[in-house]
């Protein structure tokens, strides 16, 4: 096991800079993972982790060493891809005795017919079998030993890539999607036995993804990446519940937060479609800025209550909750709410309802995209959003 960290790690390619200047500490036996949309940068800088790429700029450390002249095998890593990079015509005990095989015999000694005449030669095999067994145990294929990757389902052949890596020991393990070929049972079945492996083996993990589910219940910390930079990088919940950039805010959480557009009072306060959502930033009077609301932070009522008007355009029924698609004048993006079935005012699409907005956990977000941070008390006009139960109410003349 072994802590990594990335020092302002730069990389281009032609004119197109992949990477900005990231910079990133994963303490021993953590599970971190990247995520992003396709194209930001993640598998880049796990490639330059692995060794597999070289940076422009910046320092690779693990186990508080530098790695940046050491080529992959010499960085005690091992990398699990997202094609899994099994061979086809070797079984699976001898796909995943290969890395062993490798490192503890000699080129005489793999030879087919001289090989095993070798002294010494049965010994280390039988020793590489052992373990590659006891691996294969613990990730319940050790029935599928004597099958080739051809024979096996997807999550079979995702557990032998596991396992493959497993019987290295490495101080690290990379993931670069594994389970992206997966279908969705199976990736919900698969994140759950990585995350259990993590926890038996208190290696340190990083995996990289574009599935905001898979880092979300997986991981200790998520990184969030965005165009080559790394927007945030906290445990599951703060990236979800406390949101420091629009881009984050955007492409965490399932709906898509609500972002609506805002401006900043005489006195301090954030006003929406004119109403005052009791919350004060520091910025100048006509400032404009973007206020998020999560889906479970809009409430419906029946026609003619709430606090501001909308109309119903589509219904999202999930069983344990409802999805209401609503559309207010002077909003060019409709607003989700999420519903308890029970608590459901019973309309359809096309029907008219009534808006509450939770002012208290909103987020604001400046010109720049960064989180503005709310003041603690609001305007004298405005309602005192800060205490229970508090909602968006129409700011007085």
């Amino acid at each position: 096991m072994a802590s990594v960290s990335l020092r302002g790690i730069e990389k281009l390619f032609g004119s197109t800079r992949v990477l900005n200047g990231v910079s990133l500490d994963i303490a021993d036996g953590e599970f971190v993972s990247l995520v992003g949309p396709s194209g930001c940068g993640k598998t880049t800088l796990l490639r330059i982790l692995a060794g597999l790429e070289a940076q422009d700029a910046g320092d690779v450390f693990i186990g508080g060493r530098p790695v940046d002249d050491l080529p992959p095998k010499g960085r005690d890593i091992a990398m699990v891809f997202q094609s899994y990079a099994l061979y086809p015509y070797m079984t699976v005990a001898e796909n995943m005795a290969l890395p062993l095989v490798m490192r503890r015999t000699s080129f005489a000694q793999r030879l087919p017919v001289i090989g095993r005449m070798m002294p010494g030669t049965g010994r280390t095999i039988r020793g590489i079998s052992d373990e590659v067994s006891a691996v294969a145990e613990s990730l319940a294929i050790d029935h599928l030993l004597a099958r080739k990757p051809g024979q096996l389902s997807g999550g079979q052949r995702q557990r032998v890539a596991l396992g493959r890596a497993m019987v290295r020991r490495p101080a690290v393990f990379l993931m670069d999607e594994p389970l992206s070929n997966l279908d969705a049972k199976l990736r919900v079945q698969a994140r759950t036995e990585i995350a259990q492996l993590h926890r038996r083996l208190g290696a340190t993990f990083v995996y990289v993804t574009h599935d905001q589910a898979e880092a979300l219940t997986m991981s200790d910390r998520v990184a969030v990446m965005m165009d080559g930079e790394l927007l945030q990088v906290a445990p599951p919940q703060d990236v979800y519940a406390d949101p420091q950039h629009v881009k984050v805010a955007e492409f965490i959480g399932t709906p898509q937060i609500n972002l609506v557009p805002g401006r900043v009072r005489a006195d301090g306060g954030v006003e929406v479609l004119g109403m005052a959502l009791g919350i004060g930033v520091s910025l100048p009077e006509g400032s404009t800025v973007s206020v998020g609301f999560r889906a479970e932070a809009v409430g419906m009522t029946a026609e003619g209550g709430g606090h501001c008007s909308a109309l119903v355009q589509h219904i999202e029924h999930l069983g344990s909750e409802m999805l209401f698609h609503l559309g207010a004048n002077g909003l060019e993006r409709t607003v989700i709410a999420r519903i308890h079935p029970a608590r459901s005012p019973g309309a359809r699409p096309g029907d008219s309802i009534g808006i509450e907005l939770h002012g208290q956990r909103a987020f604001v977000f400046g010109k720049d995209g960064r989180r503005i941070p709310a003041l603690p008390s609001a305007t004298t006009h405005a309602p005192r959003l800060f205490e229970p139960g508090a909602m968006l109410r129409t700011a007085s003349a």
